[in-house]
């Protein structure tokens, strides 16, 4: 093999080797979800109830608050528990979930 091949060879075993690392420090770790307020909740029979929401922080992107998908089942107009569910997903695809419990009751 001359000296010009194994040059071009070792250079692309060089740069086979760097792709490889930069591909693999990929972006694994999950957004943290924080929840805003008490948990769990309790809100009263018939009386609107106001979530107070979340935050969410992701070591890559920051700041993802903006990107919080927010469900719920609280029925106010039974008494019960109830969940306020909160996800959102990183740039990188990486997924954080929260749950907040919710128990409507009687008030007097």
């Amino acid at each position: 093999m001359s000296k010009k091949v194994f040059r071009i060879f070792f250079l692309l075993i060089i740069a086979g080797t760097i792709i490889f690392i930069y591909s693999c420090n990929k972006d694994n770790t999950a957004p943290e979800i924080t929840i805003i307020g008490n948990n769990p909740v309790y809100s009263c029979f018939g009386l609107d109830y106001q979530d107070m929401g979340a935050t969410a922080i992701d070591n890559e992107d920051g700041d993802i608050t903006h990107k919080i998908n927010t469900t719920s089942n609280v029925d106010i107009e039974a008494i019960g528990l109830y969940e306020v569910k909160y996800s959102v997903k990183d740039n990188a695809g990486n997924i954080a979930t929260a749950t907040r419990t919710v128990e409507v009751i009687y008030c007097k």
